[in-house]
This record gives structure tokens, C-alpha cells and sequence, in this order.
């Protein structure tokens, strides 16, 4: 099923809605943390083995001591991870506003620090001592999130407020302190109102936010009873909670509490009596038919992006997150992928437990399975947990159906999910390509120095650029043949990078160079080009005419370098080439203004029998300065004038073109041939050399050399 069927409008308008900044703010938040929620849900899982033999086991190899290190662990990732995520939160929400430039720059530490400052002041503990509870993932999160996201929400006006600013001048030379000091208005003001509402709060005694929100949560289901419109509305509920970034039981631990536990004592002690259980709903029945990989049954959602997931990330986390999630610890994924205020799953992540419970109720009510009343560990993984509460193998087939439909109902949300994400980075890609065509920004990168998330992505691809380099096969070449209609010959071929990123797919040359120009790469890059395309035409000598030109692009960042010249003589060499076989393709648009070094290298090495090529000419720059400056032995016209050659215009301009190139002895090729409607119009014209879909598409090198052989004239 692909993403189109569900219609481009829904997910136009969940893309919308997961853009929005309290979202993008979350989600980014939630990443940071996640280093601390796997490592606590390995070590929860490792805390509650469900096996007692492999708990005793254990401890015989290890002692005490490795509970003691598993506590330490998650008091140091859990126990406070609602901290890290208000920091988190702050920092980004802060780093969002700079990138849209929405205020003066916010120093996203400011923002965690105030942002901290804020919790503290309205939850710190006077009698109640719920400090511990608010700061843990299980308990503090909504608190956290919800006061983190109210701060940056409130600072962040406050920080548009020009009558607040401190003025510059007070703060000194340090831009940091200018920084700081500029906005330090708004940052108090923000602080001391999270002040008076605390001091509301305890004038009303509703300190204890969490045990308060719970007992009003939990009122509705009181006086449930035991049907299936109560366990339904509790499942959903929970689950609402847990989208909301709280735990959803935790949050209704009153019906817990006060009604399921009790329920499964109640059918214990019937059972010890003889007589039939009186409840179907127990906290057990919640764990063993809706709870399979913890809320939301995320372990169907892990199988359906294992079986229908394109993105690569998304699928290594679930990975690392099957062996926790087997045991119903599913925090890495609700706060990996995430699932926390993520729009795209809010309706599978609901609507699965309630089909579960409705699915589970019904197979009681009819007799396949008994009501539950067997203990077993909350980390009992799935079908295990059936066969335990249910006594018989019909558990662990309810079980296998409800892990079905749940796998069925997500499906579809991974489609779409994976279409937006894709959508959203093939924008950020296309932004990233226009920047790398376009000129430097303010310290002279064109991509790296590019704000928000075309700068994010140009960053993380920085660095894997460098890798690409030191490993090969990721970068590499392929060849698009030069046809000369007149002969029937392949006359030249053009070297083309390419890149195949392991996540991201092909990356555009033009992201590729500029890239290697921002970090410093491109000599290393304009090497590799210049000696693998010297290697391919010497291995092609006994295969292909002599006369046959091998043409590379040169960026001008290379030509910059003097030690360039002795590459390409040294490339050369190594190769057993002669110096005409080298054609050095210099792009029009890319040389605006050459430097006389880089035009007298071009002159040296074109006098000592080096080809060179100005490419894409007639892009509007001062096409015929560069013949004059330049040393110059091919002229390709671009396809711009390619496309639009029915534009009498454009006709004048090739025409006069062509002339002079045949005056000056210049060869001529045009490029982005694609029909026979241009192929026809340029060979009435008088060109007899091309290069375009219409006669090759770039090739690897077997198969230009199979092209080459098939129109040797």
C-alpha cells in the first residue's frame, strides 16, 4: 500500500501539523534524552528478568552488586530524565526562534537555565516531597514538558519586547555577556511569574500536582463496573496520556490502584475457592492482551517497520529497542521515533489497545480464554504472558491475533509516516541543492554556513563526506559519452560524480563539491576524480580510439591550490596518459572572476597540450570575456539554451556562438540533448557534437565501454 492511496492532503496536513514548533520542540527534545532512555530501559529490563532461575542465576555470578549498578544507572537515566528532557526542550525551543529569527539571538543555555529555574520554583517540595516523583521519565514527564514548553513560550515573548532590552552597551565587549544581559529582563520577569503561580498553588493547597491530577483523572472510571465501555475508555486513555508524553497508567494509578488490582485479587481468591473469577478486567489482563511491548502494543508497531518501514534510522532503533520492547519496556521507541506528540501515530498508537481490549473482552466473555488471575512479572514477554494467565494455549493465540490486528492497524501509519519524512527531507535536500548552486553566505561556505535545517543536514553530511573519503565505495564515477553525429564516433566522455550515501541515497554533485569546499576536502575529492578517471582511460587504451578525451570538472576552489598543476601532471604519469587525452572542464558560472594564478596555471597547462573546457556557457555571466581570458579549447553550451532552443533567441545565440568557435578553432559541444526535436535543430545549425539523455545516460564504466565499442563509426 503506498502513501498516495491514503490521499496527499492528509498528509500535507499532518506534515503541518508535526512542523509546528511545540512539536518540532518535543520531538527534538525527546532525541536528545534518548541516550539516557535506552540505557535505563535496558537496565529496567534487567532489573525485572521475569525468569526468577536467570534473576538467581545472576546473582550467584555477579552478587549484589549488579542490582546496585542497575539502580545507579537508572537513577542516573530515568530517575531524572524529566530534567534533562526541560532542558533539552528549552534549548531547542531557543535554537528554533534563532534559526527563524523570530527574536534577538537567545542563548539556548539561558533558555535550559531559566527553563529550569521555572520547574523548580513550581514544584519544589514543601510537605508533600514530590520532587523525586516529578523528576522521574515514568511520573514527571507531562509536568516537565508542559512547564518546559509554557517557559520557552512566555520567555520568548518576553524577548520580543524591545522596552525590555537592556541596552548593548551595559553588557561590554563580551558577545556572550551582551547576549545575556540583553534579554536578562525577560528572563527575570519569566522566573517570577512561575513565582506567583506557585504562590497561587499553595494558597489553593495543590502542591502535590501529580497525586492531585491522578485522583481527578481517575474519577470518571470509579464506577466503571466491569464492562467493556470501561475497560475500552481506560485503554484509550491511558494511551491519550502517553501521547501526551505522561504515563498513562501512572497517571490513573487510582484505577489501578483502587479497581484493577482489586479485581485480580478478587478472581484469585475465587479461584482458591472453586468458584468462577466475577472480573474480567485486572491489571493482568491489561499486561498480557494490550500491553505487548508496553503501552500502545509497541511491539506491533516494531514488527510493521520492520515489514513496511523504508527509513533506515527508524529501523536500527527498533533494533536496538526489540529486546526491551519484548519485555514490554517501550520507552525507546515512544521517545525514539518518537511517539510523544507525534500527529502521524496518534490515531494507531489510541485506537489499537481499545480494538485489543474490545478483541480480549470478547474472547472471555465467550469462554476461549478464563479471566485472568494468575500474578506474573510485568516484563513477561508476549506469549509467555498468554500461556501463564490463561493456563492454556488459546493465551498465547489471542495474543498472536491481537499482535496481528495491531500490525494491520500501523501498517498503514508507517506508509505515511515514512512519505512525510521522506517529503519534509527532499525539501531540506532541494534547499540544501539550491544553496550549494548558490553563493557563499556571510563566511563564505555555501552550505554549511546555512541556517536551520538545511545547515543541520549539511553539517551531519559534512561529516560523513570525510568518512566516504577514507572508505571507498561510497563515492565514485560514472561516464556520459560525447557523440559526434557527423562520424558515428564517441569522441570524449565526461567523468560525473557520484555519491551513494547509506541513508540519505544519491547525493547531487553540486551538494558533494560544495561540501568539500566548506570543509576543506575538495583537493582530497578533486584527486580522487582526477586519478580514477585517469585510471579508466588508461585502462580503456587498448578499447577506444587514441583520439578519445577524458573530461573532468575542476572546481575553481582547486585551481586555488598551486600544488593542482603537479596533481594533474603526476595523474598523468601514473597513468601512462599523453596530455591531450585530458580535457579540464571549468565551469562558466563557478569563475566569475578568475584569479590571474589560477588563469595562468590554466594557461601553462593548456600550452603544454592539456585540453580545457568552459561548461555550461551562456548561463548569462560574460560568456565571451571567458574566451578571451581563458585558454580555451571546448565550448559546451548549456542546456539551458538546450531546452529552449524553439526560441528564436536562443537560435541567434548558438548560431553566433558556433561561428565563433570555428573562427577560433574551439570545439563545440552542446549538452543536454534529450530529444530528436533538438538533435535535429542543432545539426541544422552546424554542431556535430553532443552529449545528452538522448544518446546516453551517464553509465558505469563496463557499460560506456560497451557503448563506446557499439559506435566506433
Amino acid at each position: 500500500m503506498s502513501a498516495s492511496s491514503f490521499g496527499y492532503p492528509l498528509i500535507d496536513l499532518l506534515d503541518r501539523v508535526s512542523a509546528q514548533p511545540v512539536c518540532i520542540a518535543v520531538r527534538r527534545g525527546l532525541i536528545i534524552v534518548l541516550p539516557l532512555v535506552l540505557v535505563g530501559a535496558f537496565m529496567i529490563m534487567l532489573a525485572n528478568i521475569p525468569y526468577e532461575p536467570a534473576q538467581l542465576a545472576i546473582d550467584r555470578a555477579f552478587g549484589p552488586t549488579w542490582r546496585q549498578v542497575c539502580k545507579n544507572l537508572i537513577d542516573g537515566t530515568f530517575s531524572i530524565a524529566s530534567l534533562a528532557l526541560l532542558c533539552a526542550i528549552g534549548g531547542v525551543s531557543a535554537t528554533y526562534a534563532n534559526q527563524k529569527k523570530q527574536t534577538p539571538y537567545v542563548s539556548p543555555m539561558m533558555m535550559a537555565t531559566v527553563t529550569l529555574s521555572c520547574f523548580f520554583v513550581l514544584i519544589a517540595p514543601l510537605k508533600s516531597g514530590i520532587g523525586d516523583t516529578a523528576f522521574s521519565l515514568s511520573n514527571g514527564l507531562l509536568l516537565a514538558m508542559c512547564i518546559a514548553l509554557a517557559t520557552s513560550s512566555i520567555f520568548l515573548r518576553l524577548a520580543r519586547c524591545t522596552w525590555l532590552r537592556l541596552p548593548v552597551e551595559m553588557a561590554g565587549n563580551d558577545p556572550v555577556a551582551r547576549d545575556i544581559f540583553t534579554l536578562m529582563p525577560a528572563s527575570i520577569i519569566t522566573i517570577l511569574l512561575f513565582g506567583v503561580i506557585r504562590a497561587g498553588l499553595v494558597a489553593l493547597d495543590m502542591t502535590n500536582l501529580h497525586e492531585l491530577s491522578g485522583r481527578l483523572l481517575a474519577h470518571p472510571f470509579t464506577k466503571g463496573g466491569d464492562s467493556l465501555g470501561f475497560g475500552v475508555l481506560y485503554s484509550m486513555a491511558a494511551q491519550v496520556f502517553w501521547f501526551f508524553g505522561a504515563h498513562g497508567p501512572n497517571m490513573l494509578f487510582a484505577v489501578e490502584n483502587d479497581i484493577l488490582i482489586p479485581s485480580a485479587l478478587a478472581n484469585m481468591d475465587a479461584i482458591a475457592h472453586g468458584t468462577a473469577p466475577p472480573f474480567i478486567f485486572t491489571k493482568m489482563f491489561f499486561d498480557a492482551y494490550t500491553r505487548m511491548g508496553g503501552s500502545g502494543c509497541t511491539l506491533a508497531l516494531c514488527l510493521a517497520i520492520f515489514l513496511r518501514g523504508k527509513d533506515r534510522g527508524v529501523k536500527k532503533l527498533c533494533l536496538f529497542a526489540l529486546l526491551p520492547t519484548l519485555c514490554n519496556v517501550n520507552e525507546p521507541l515512544l521517545f525514539g521515533i518518537p511517539l510523544v506528540l507525534n500527529p502521524v501515530y496518534v490515531i494507531p498508537f489510541i485506537l489499537v489497545p481499545a480494538v485489543q481490549t474490545a478483541i480480549a473482552y470478547t474472547a472471555t466473555v465467550v469462554g476461549f480464554i478464563p479471566a485472568t488471575a494468575a500474578d506474573i512479572a510485568w516484563t513477561t514477554p508476549a506469549l509467555i504472558s498468554g500461556y501463564i494467565v490463561s493456563g492454556s494455549i488459546n493465551g498465547p493465540i489471542l495474543q498472536a491475533v491481537n499482535l496481528l490486528v495491531g500490525l494491520l492497524i500501523y501498517m498503514p501509519f508507517v506508509v505515511i509516516s515514512d512519505a512525510i519524512r521522506e517529503k519534509r527531507s527532499k525539501q531540506v535536500m532541494q534547499d540544501l541543492f539550491t544553496a550549494a548552486n548558490g553563493g557563499g553566505v556571510a563566511d563564505n561556505r555555501k552550505c554549511l554556513g546555512q541556517p536551520g535545517e538545511v545547515g543541520r543536514l549539511a553539517n551531519a553530511l559534512a561529516g560523513d563526506l570525510t568518512r566516504a573519503l577514507d572508505e571507498p565505495g561510497q563515492i565514485y564515477l560514472v561516464y556520459q559519452p560525447q557523440f559526434n553525429n557527423a562520424t558515428g564516433r564517441v569522441t570524449g566522455v565526461e567523468a560525473l560524480l557520484r555519491w551513494n550515501h547509506p541513508a540519505y541515497g544519491s547525493i547531487a554533485p553540486p551538494i558533494t563539491v560544495a561540501l568539500a569546499e566548506d570543509t576543506g576536502n575538495i583537493d582530497r575529492l578533486g584527486r580522487f576524480i582526477l586519478e580514477e578517471a585517469c585510471r579508466r582511460r588508461a585502462a580503456w587504451a587498448n578499447f577506444v580510439d587514441a583520439d578519445m578525451i577524458m573530461c573532468i570538472n575542476v572546481s575553481p576552489m582547486q585551481l586555488q591550490n598551486p600544488k593542482f598543476s603537479g596533481y594533474v601532471w603526476g595523474a598523468l604519469s601514473d597513468a601512462s596518459l599523453k596530455p591531450g587525452q585530458l580535457e579540464l572542464e571549468i565551469t562558466e558560472s563557478s569563475m566569475v572572476r578568475p584569479e590571474s594564478s589560477a588563469l595562468e596555471m590554466l594557461r601553462s597547462l593548456h600550452t603544454d597540450g592539456i585540453r580545457v573546457a568552459i561548461d555550461d556557457f551562456g548561463m548569462g555571466y560574460a560568456s565571451l570575456r571567458y574566451l578571451r581570458a581563458f585558454p580555451v579549447s571546448t565550448v559546451k553550451i548549456d542546456r539551458s539554451l538546450t531546452e529552449h532552443i524553439d526560441n528564436n533567441i536562443n537560435q541567434q545565440i548558438v548560431r553566433s556562438v558556433l561561428e565563433l568557435n570555428q573562427s577560433l578553432g574551439i570545439s563545440t559541444v552542446v549538452e543536454g540533448v534529450e530529444n530528436q526535436e533538438q538533435l535535429n535543430s542543432f545539426t541544422s545549425m552546424g554542431f556535430s557534437t553532443f552529449q545528452g539523455y538522448f544518446f546516453s545516460r551517464p553509465l558505469c564504466a563496463k557499460d560506456c565501454l560497451t557503448y563506446i565499442n557499439a559506435n566506433r563509426g
